[in-house]
């Protein structure tokens, strides 16, 4: 087995971590090792071929870090020189209302809507603990099929660990079931956008 590449790849975990990891042989073998059944808010998590999966090794769970990091909403940052992986969580609280005011205040929250309604809205987020500099972040909507029917994108500037931030929307809700507002962080200008927090809109 080829240790100090896994070791670029993977975390290991306590079996009574925060995936569900259930290990039987009866998922097959991975390099000599029993791979690992995972489970994320009661979702399995799949593989594809010639991806790293869960596999047990002396009593624990080895799982690849940046499935677990999109799977918890973090950012991870590789540094080849020091072989070191760094996991950011920062806290993304976003609200949905029909009016943001001047001082900031919110006006008329809502969660739910009328299939077919269209309206014009604002998503405020509300942004702490971002530990480590950023390129840009995004707000998004997909809609219930997975389209993406309303996006921003905002760049930042040097550092902030903290920050609010409101912009209006305009969506038809023409589809029934959750539509889900994304906001997504890109670390810099080589690496794609990571969702680090969302929440649903209910048409129906």
């Amino acid at each position: 087995m080829k240790v100090p590449r896994l070791l670029t790849l993977v975390l290991s975990l306590s079996l009574f971590g925060t995936a569900g990891a259930f290990a039987s042989s009866m998922w097959g073998d991975y390099e000599g090792y029993a791979k690992a059944r995972v489970t994320i808010n009661n979702n399995e998590k799949t593989f594809a071929d010639g991806d790293t999966p869960a596999f047990l090794i002396k009593g624990s769970t080895v799982f690849p870090v940046r499935v677990l990091s999109e799977s918890l909403q973090a950012l991870v940052k590789w540094d080849n020189a020091t072989k070191t992986i760094a996991i950011h969580k920062p806290n993304v609280h976003m609200f949905v209302a029909k009016k943001v005011n001047d001082d900031y205040s919110i006006s008329k929250p809502f969660g739910g809507v009328k299939k077919g309604d269209r309206l014009d809205f604002a998503v405020f987020a509300q942004v702490d603990s971002l530990t480590t500099p950023i390129s840009s972040f995004k707000i998004s909507i997909d809609s219930p099929s997975g389209e993406t029917v309303a996006t921003h994108e905002k760049m930042v500037n040097g550092q902030k660990e903290s920050f609010w931030y409101p912009w209006p929307f305009n969506v038809t809700f023409s589809e029934a079931g959750n539509y889900v507002v994304k906001f997504s962080i890109k670390l810099d200008d080589s690496s794609d956008y990571t969702v680090v927090s969302q929440k649903v809109i209910l048409s129906e």
